[in-house]
């Protein structure tokens, strides 16, 4: 996690170590409302190539939740868009809808939850296996950060929730929806002026 978290520039720090906690706890935990996790904002799509592979990182915000809640969202989002767009490895960052916006500033404590998945993880230095998750167990403050302690998940429970979401969908995204209005107005605007158009397109 320490590897791929520095290959991104992003710490998954907290401040605290990390909790493992026994399974049945943790399934007790995760097995609250919301399966699928909850509705979230995304802040920014990177896309990056990485020494020959494809590595995609996505930032979201999410209003105040508990700790569960996010990393349902991030394991939600992180295989939703594993269907659409082909990756070598994904990580999906959950930030506190009050937490900074900054790229930089993505790390240690502004970090709510957190997977990675790698389709191929033999493949990716440092994943052993498809998927890291985990999440702060802390409630983000009015700076939208987290002081909990590091809670990490195991492979079998990453699987045991995904299993259980019945909604498969990514975060609204405000620069897609604008791209759309605009789109949108300037077809209308083009159907009330047809004859405008045609002269346009001819030429004349």
């Amino acid at each position: 996690m320490v590897i791929l978290a520095a290959a991104f520039a992003v710490s998954a720090a907290s401040g605290g170590a990390a909790v493992y906690v026994g399974r049945d706890r943790l399934v007790a935990r995760l097995s609250e409302p919301s399966a699928s996790g909850l509705e979230c904002t995304a802040l920014r799509t990177l896309k990056l190539d990485h020494r020959g592979q494809r590595w995609i990182r996505m930032h979201v915000k999410t209003d105040s939740a508990a700790g569960p809640e996010r990393v349902r969202t991030a394991l939600r989002v992180v295989g939703a868009f594993a269907k659409k767009e082909r990756a070598d490895l994904y990580q999906v960052v959950v930030l506190d809808a009050a937490g900074p916006e900054e790229r930089a500033a993505v790390r240690g404590a502004a970090i709510g939850a957190e997977v990675l998945f790698a389709p191929g993880p033999q493949s990716v230095k440092g994943m052993g296996e498809p998927f890291r998750a985990s999440y702060n167990d802390g409630t983000a403050n009015p700076d939208g950060m987290f002081h909990g302690k590091l809670v990490s998940l195991g492979l079998d429970e990453v699987h045991a929730i995904m299993a259980k979401m019945d909604d498969h969908s990514l975060c609204i995204d405000p620069a897609a929806a604008e791209a759309e209005d605009a789109e949108a107005a300037a077809v209308s605007e083009s159907s009330e002026h047809p004859a405008e158009s045609a002269e346009a397109h001819g030429g004349h």
